[in-house]
């Protein structure tokens, strides 16, 4: 009976194994459902979730590429000067490299608005005269494009566009007071005060800063000297992207570190000058009676914390960075 006995035993073992085996494999597998379907929509929000991530630091990577890329042509052009193709057509390529990166900014969405303007900015570039930022100048630019017709001294000229009048202004001016170097342009800001509705700018000017006998020559032979030109606007505004003013008075201020304007320098200096009443008294802006103000606009093209892109009129780019 024994070998019965234990054959039987055995069969019952193995049914009791068996039965063991199917329940196991059968609660592993609803256990292995279980892992592979609850970890998956986690899965999925994680990639999706690094996706965004990825996305938003490729935006901002690509953002501070443009940045840098324009600061670099900057730097190598000295702040676009020498783009100037009245001194020589070279580096005209930069201007349209500049261009293609401001569009690039452009199509990236940021706050335009009085908190993210005000505040202290330092001119780095610009496609034009850096002196041309100087609502002075963007007035001036205002008041003879916008104007009907060619005068006869500008047709002499050769101005064949009304509306490109101030580019041969421009040009002369540049001629008369920076020929044989006889003066540069140093530092360049502006000062947007949108509770006092007031835009300050300011640029130094350097005047004789190198006067020597060529060749020979081993000392300097007029002193340097120069000031810190400073115009005020007021009335400023902000509709949409672009910026109003009025430009008011211009002041010559004693500049740190360069000498006074000899013998001219107390009559001349640290005085406010009206140009607001003298402009409206010019016959060519509708004076001397109920002549018009000297308004100018320039349109916001991008801003953030540390950068800001702004257009003039001709559609020249300026290029200003918060100062450190």
């Amino acid at each position: 009976n024994w070998p019965m006995q234990s054959e039987r035993t055995r069969g019952a073992w193995r049914l009791v194994m068996a039965a063991l085996a199917v329940g196991f494999s059968s609660r592993l597998s609803v256990s292995a459902f279980s892992m592979t379907r609850l970890p998956s929509s986690h899965v999925r929000r994680n990639l999706r979730t690094s996706s965004l991530g990825l996305r938003g630091a490729m935006t901002a990577r690509s953002i501070s590429e443009v940045k840098r890329d324009i600061l670099q042509i900057a730097a190598a052009t000295d702040r676009g000067q020498r783009l100037n193709q009245l001194v020589a057509p070279v580096y005209q390529e930069s201007r349209g490299k500049i261009a293609n990166l401001v569009d690039v900014l452009a199509k990236n969405e940021c706050e335009i608005s009085e908190t993210s303007l005000s505040g202290e900015w330092e001119l780095v570039y610009s496609d034009v005269e850096l002196f041309r930022s100087s609502p002075f100048f963007l007035a001036i630019e205002q008041a003879l494009d916008t104007s009907p017709g060619i005068p006869l001294l500008g047709k002499w000229l050769g101005i064949t566009d009304p509306t490109k009048k101030s580019a041969m202004f421009f040009k002369l001016h540049q001629l008369q007071v920076m020929s044989w170097g006889l003066s540069t342009v140093g530092r360049v800001s502006q000062n947007l005060d949108f509770e006092k509705q007031e835009l300050e700018s300011a640029f130094d000017t350097i005047i004789f800063g190198l006067t020597v006998i060529p060749i020979i020559g081993w000392f300097k032979l007029l002193p340097t000297f120069g000031g810190r030109v400073v115009t005020l606007a007021d009335k400023l505004q902000l509709d949409g992207s672009t910026l109003t003013m009025e430009l008011q008075k211009t002041e010559v201020r004693t500049c740190p570190g360069v000498n006074r304007l000899p013998l001219f320098a107390d009559f001349l200096m640290d005085k406010w000058y009206p140009v607001n009443s003298v402009w409206k008294l010019l016959p060519w802006n509708g004076g001397p009676f109920n002549g018009r103000a000297p308004i100018c606009k320039m349109e916001v093209v991008y801003v953030d914390e540390d950068l800001r892109v702004s257009r003039d009129l001709s559609g020249a780019h300026f290029v200003y960075t918060r100062p450190q």
